[in-house]
């Protein structure tokens, strides 16, 4: 029976960043599901909606060289795209990101595609076969975008609506954090409460250029809402987790029903349709930022 990924989009908000770069607040993705009904409704949490873009000043740095709230440049960094997309099939399904460039509609905010995107996977309050829904979702959105993805194991960061973009003191400090999947139920994270069963979303800065790059973000999901007991077909719960991913790398909530991004879930749809991969092929295909 089916769900509803409910919500309308609220504006992206921005918080103070620091040097050349200024952090971006991107609005998050809330799937929901009813427990036996499998419907609802729900919404986008958004932070600071009253704030407007800031710039902080350079931010110092430690006897390591490295600065106190932003990594160095990427030493993974290449010059040209990882990956390539997987070929899009042929048809007319719909697409929409999450954001754009300021000033070019066209152009869409996305992560950094001459570099991996790296994850972790906080397991608590998972269901026996979650690690293994994530990686599988994973490598779904790999293929589609030839983003590459590294896992970076397990994590003991609890999810939360504020999280910081560069953490050197728990990840690697040459890097962004990882990109969070992070298990959990609506006793420790409200926001997953009544039917919301996973929310996903992304930040980025700004580059040397100006455009904004994604460097990190984070997907919570309620591991009672999606373990076997309540979606026997582990199939359903793994579109659960790629819907969110999907936030996560770009792709915004569309009305096109044969689509996975749909907004309003129907669990007989767990493929990625072809608006979806041409989404998610263009996201992966964006410009090479290596200063970010």
């Amino acid at each position: 029976m089916p769900s509803r990924f409910g919500g309308r989009r609220a504006p992206g908000t921005s918080t103070a960043g620091a040097g050349r770069f200024r952090r971006t607040v991107v609005p998050v993705g809330l799937l929901v599901v009813m427990v036996g009904i499998f419907w609802g409704v729900g919404q986008y949490n958004q932070r600071d909606t009253d704030s407007a873009p800031t710039e902080s000043a350079q931010p110092s740095n430690d006897s390591t060289g490295i600065a106190a709230d932003w990594p160095p440049p990427s030493d993974e960094a290449q010059s040209s795209p990882l990956g390539t997309p997987a070929p899009v099939p042929d048809g007319g399904g719909q697409f929409e990101f999450v954001d754009h460039q300021e000033g070019d509609p066209s152009t869409p905010v996305a992560f950094d595609p001459c570099r991996p995107v790296h994850y972790v996977i906080r397991p608590d309050f998972a269901p026996a076969d979650g690690e293994q829904l994530v990686h599988a979702a994973v490598a779904r959105v790999s293929t589609a975008t030839g983003l590459q993805f590294i896992y970076d194991g397990t994590t003991a960061e609890l999810p939360e609506k504020d999280r910081e973009p560069y953490q050197p003191d728990r990840y690697d400090e040459r890097r962004w954090a990882p990109v969070a999947i992070a298990w959990s139920n609506e006793t420790e994270y409200p926001a997953l409460a009544g039917y919301i069963a996973g929310i996903g979303g992304a930040e980025s800065v700004h580059s040397d250029t100006s455009d904004r790059v994604y460097v990190t973000g984070q997907v919570v999901l309620d591991g009672p809402d999606l373990s076997p007991e309540v979606i026997p077909d582990r199939f359903e719960a793994e579109a659960i987790v790629l819907h969110e991913l999907g936030h996560v790398v770009g792709l915004d909530h569309v009305a096109d029903r044969s689509q996975l991004m749909f907004s309003e879930s129907q669990f007989d749809v767990t493929e990625l349709g072809d608006g979806d991969l041409r989404g998610l092929a263009l996201l992966g295909t964006q410009a090479c930022h290596p200063e970010v």
